[in-house]
C-alpha cells in the first residue's frame, strides 16, 4: 500500500520504529487514532490529553484519512502483538509488586 504524506506527519527510522508520528514529537498517528476510536478520548479532548495543539491533531486525522488501510493494519499488528505477548505472560503482574 502506497504511503500518501500529509504536512505536520513525519516517519523517521530511529523514531518509533519508523511510524507516522506527529512533526516534532514522539506522538504516533496511531495512539491520536486509537485513543479517540476505542473511547479513551473526544476528538475535542486529544490536545489536551497528549500536550499537542488542534491543528496536530488535524495533521493526524488527516493523515489517517489518506491512510486508513496502513494504519488499521499497524493498530490491528500492535493489538495482536500485545495480546500475544499477554498470553507468554509478559505484562502486568498477577502479584503486587510493592505493598
Amino acid at each position: 500500500m502506497e504511503e500518501i504524506a500529509t504536512p505536520g506527519i513525519t516517519r523517521k527510522p530511529g523514531l518509533r520504529s519508523g511510524r507516522p508520528c506527529i512533526e516534532g514529537t514522539g506522538i504516533r498517528v496511531t495512539d491520536i487514532v486509537i485513543a479517540e476510536r476505542f473511547g479513551e478520548c473526544a476528538r475535542d479532548e486529544i490536545p489536551d490529553e497528549f500536550g499537542i495543539t488542534r491543528e496536530q491533531v488535524a495533521a493526524a486525522f488527516n493523515y489517517y484519512e489518506n491512510n486508513t488501510a496502513n494504519i488499521d493494519a499497524d493498530i490491528q499488528r500492535q493489538f495482536d502483538n500485545f495480546d500475544r505477548l499477554a498470553k507468554a505472560g509478559y505484562g502486568r503482574p498477577e502479584v503486587k509488586i510493592l505493598s
